[in-house]
């Protein structure tokens, strides 16, 4: 019984969420803040996506974020835009189809997840790490 492409995003997505749930100060070296602002980035771009799969799944990770912050909600909204900007500079990861060569598939999930190394991303997140840290001790 195979899965369709679309569960396994969810599931995949779902796992993802659900490990980010458990509440520790630090998980395998990263601080909380820096795992929930870097995950607010990745769930925003989701959220941002055309699929109503990776909207949903977005929408979810960011309201779960939200649910257990520590902080304001403008070091968040700060970052949204900061990815939001780069999302207009259109430069979503692409890969050269399997049947058809000549056509490329987006890959929104790995352009998602890479987005929050750009500079002007990082950035964002780095000052919302910073802006965040005492309401996460």
């Amino acid at each position: 019984m195979g899965f369709s492409h679309i569960q396994l995003v969810r599931y995949l997505i779902a796992a993802v969420v659900g490990c980010m749930v458990v509440a520790t100060s630090k998980v395998h070296g990263r601080d909380l803040v820096q795992r929930d602002v870097e995950g607010y980035a990745i769930a925003s771009c989701l959220v941002a996506q055309g699929r109503s799969d990776l909207k949903d799944q977005g929408d979810g990770w960011a309201s779960a974020i939200i649910q257990r912050s520590r902080g304001g909600l403008d070091s968040l909204t700060a970052v949204a835009a900061a990815v939001r900007a780069e999302l207009a500079k259109g430069n979503m990861a692409m890969i050269r189809g399997e049947t058809d060569p000549t056509k490329q598939n987006s890959l929104p999930i790995m352009y998602c997840a890479e987005l929050i190394d750009t500079p002007s991303v990082r950035a964002a997140i780095d000052k919302a790490e910073k802006s965040l840290a005492r309401s996460y001790r």
